[in-house]
């Protein structure tokens, strides 16, 4: 422990007089390693393990310990209890100390493994949703092009996906939508992380809601490009 506390003191209170005190009786032994203020600048951060691990293997021994601010530097504490041995075989303290430093140290390994999982799980979560929410609004070049003009929506609907585009690319529509219209946006493919085309299917608003506009969204790319499409669909 004293050693793990020189350590301590010597790479965040660089510079500053430690102090060591140390007693020992009949009940258990007593150990107080306490620094100064740092006279030069201190080194980065630590994990924070190491009082983890001194914490766990002074009270793997039955002890108290107490780790913090002390007037302008700081104090680390134990108080260890004399163990009666048994036998030949009885662990020494040493050991028992060593083993539950370790044992502490691989809990936190393990808590960093957990949370690590959790990230992957929540990413592959989102992923997975991500990749519903655009395969499942996709709107075939074929079934565009069968979409009739005055079709009321009720006899549009089974020929469309189960869901629409949450952000559809609207900057990139040729025309505005026609006033009074309601608009749905499809995906013309199921292609992830690429740009992919769009169709804007605008029903008006009375009591039939019937088809008035279609139009494609092109993605990102040149004139020629899109009208060879719009071709293609056509045929």
């Amino acid at each position: 422990m004293i050693q793990e506390a020189l350590t301590n003191a010597a790479k965040h209170a660089p510079g500053a007089p430690v102090t060591v005190e140390h007693a020992q009786n009949e009940s258990g032994t007593t150990v107080d390693i306490t620094n100064g203020r740092p006279r030069h600048r201190a080194g980065p951060a630590g994990s924070g393990t190491g009082l983890i691990g001194l914490r766990a293997g002074v009270t793997a021994l039955g002890g108290s310990f107490e780790a913090g601010p002390h007037g302008e530097g700081y104090r680390v504490s134990a108080n260890i209890p004399t163990r009666k041995t048994a036998g030949p075989d009885t662990a020494t303290p040493g050991a028992l100390f060593t083993s539950a430093r370790r044992l502490a140290h691989r809990r936190v390994g393990v808590a960093f493994g957990a949370a690590a999982a959790v990230g992957a799980v929540l990413i592959g979560g989102a992923f997975a949703w991500y990749a519903y929410t655009k395969t499942h609004a996709v709107l075939t070049p074929t079934a565009y092009v069968a979409l009739k003009i005055g079709t009321p929506l009720e006899e549009t609907v089974p020929r469309l996906p189960d869901r629409t585009i949450s952000d559809p690319p609207v900057d990139r529509a040729p025309t505005p939508p026609p006033p009074g219209t309601d608009c749905r946006y499809y995906r013309a493919s199921g292609e992830l992380f690429v740009p992919v085309d769009h169709f804007r299917l605008c029903f008006d608003k009375d009591d039939r809601h019937e088809l008035l506009e279609k139009s494609v969204i092109p993605r990102p790319g040149t004139t020629d490009q899109v009208q060879e499409q719009r071709r293609e669909w056509a045929r």
